[in-house]
């Protein structure tokens, strides 16, 4: 409850500069996750029986079918998955967009050369799959032709660009104009102390939730939908990697869109 108004006061707070009105965080949960699981696209993505069961064995803690549900894709859309991995999230989407849809996995030269299984070659002899494609770009390079894409996702990487030295506001410029008009950027990431700064948030492998809006909404974008997924072992003082919150931290997943008229909302 705390964690729900301190969110609130951070949009409040926001939102004037802005001059856009904010919507009240979601934490109802388990009635957002059976909202999504009632999709009957969604749980034709979760059920695909071609995803590896290591894959499908994450869906639940990482509240996936949440994520799929922020994107609200549909046959057809183009999907850009950043800093995707190994294409956990982006072979949940393509099933979503279908044949006629299209999904980008992006991964960085950086992170290609110390995990080498995110080598283009060697995911493309694991994934046989002719809606996606790849693009390998440092953090600043990451660009495409204005309007390419419904969808941008961050799966628990937008701390990444920071912590890495990248242009997060150049990014976020970029972003917005890679998306079509009522384009959506979708961010989920692990939820940081709001009172520490960017910095040291990042060096924990955290974000705020409010950092993230503030950022987003200076690039023009308009904030559409915040869910704050709390977890009672987590008091956001660690790195997301000690032992004792790895896999069960606050969470946040931020929905942003891009004005229907393709200008930024200032």
């Amino acid at each position: 409850m705390r964690r729900a108004i301190i969110a609130a006061l951070v949009l409040m707070l926001a939102a004037p500069a802005f001059a856009q009105e904010t919507p009240q965080p979601r934490t109802d949960i388990a009635a957002l996750r059976r909202e999504a699981k009632a999709d009957v696209a969604i749980r034709k993505a979760l059920g695909d029986r071609s995803r590896a069961m290591e894959s499908r064995l994450r869906d639940d803690r990482r509240y996936v079918e949440l994520i799929l549900r922020a994107g609200a894709v549909k046959a057809g859309d183009g999907v850009l998955d950043v800093a995707s991995g190994g294409g956990y999230l982006a072979l949940l989407f393509s099933t979503l967009v279908g044949d006629k849809g299209h999904v980008d996995i992006h991964n960085t030269p950086g992170w290609i050369a110390q995990f080498p299984s995110m080598e283009v070659e060697r995911q493309q002899a694991m994934i046989r799959k002719p809606n996606i494609g790849w693009l390998t770009l440092p953090w600043n390079d990451l660009d495409a032709t204005a309007g390419s894409y419904d969808v941008i996702v961050m799966g628990q990487v937008y701390h990444d660009v920071v912590l890495e030295g990248g242009d997060y506001e150049a990014l976020n410029r970029r972003m917005f104009a890679m998306l079509k008009p009522g384009g959506r950027v979708v961010v989920e990431d692990h939820d940081a102390n709001e009172f520490l700064t960017l910095r040291e948030q990042v060096d924990q492998h955290r974000i705020s939730h409010g950092d993230v809006t503030g950022q987003l909404l200076k690039a023009g974008f308009v904030l559409k939908d915040m869910v704050l997924i709390d977890s009672e072992f987590d008091d956001r003082k660690f790195n997301v990697f000690w032992p004792t919150v790895r896999g069960r931290t606050d969470r946040f997943i931020a929905v942003f869109e891009k004005p229907l008229d393709g200008k930024p909302l200032r």
